[in-house]
């Protein structure tokens, strides 16, 4: 296969995959109990620990007014908290409540086995190898 054609393949299926999962997102089979953008961000808490909101817009590469909504919206579920920086006690950070890393467990253990389901034809070898390519994608995205 060419250069160009290995391109082609690539940007026709990065697209096509795309649509899918906004679809499976937005549809009456979606994956888990939370959106999208609330999975993400409850992810990146439970991972970073608490976090200031400009260090969120950027890790996501979103706007703050953008975050600061969605921030709200978990934040009035009881899924985050907000609290002074000990550090700063003018900047405020966010961080999962208990109730927002149960729900963030659950998902994540639908997903998971959504994706097992999905990929079980596939190889240990060729999740691995799916999985690195991934994040080198991912990554090529944030340079």
């Amino acid at each position: 296969m060419s250069k160009e054609s290995s391109i082609k393949r690539i940007e026709y299926e990065l697209t096509t995959l795309i649509r899918k999962a906004v679809f499976r997102d937005q549809s009456d089979r979606k994956i888990g109990i939370l959106e999208r953008s609330a999975y993400l961000l409850m992810r990146q808490l439970d991972e970073q620990g608490p976090s200031r909101l400009k260090q969120l817009a950027e890790a996501f590469q979103l706007d703050i007014s953008t975050l600061s909504r969605q921030a709200a919206a978990l934040e009035a579920k009881k899924l985050i908290q907000r609290f002074s920086d000990p550090s700063d006690g003018r900047v405020s950070l966010f961080d999962l409540t208990e109730r927002g890393k149960e729900k963030l467990a659950l998902d994540s253990r639908m997903r998971l086995e959504w994706y097992e389901g999905l990929l079980e034809g596939w190889s240990d070898e060729e999740k691995n190898v799916f999985g690195e390519l991934l994040v080198r994608m991912n990554g090529t995205f944030d340079e």
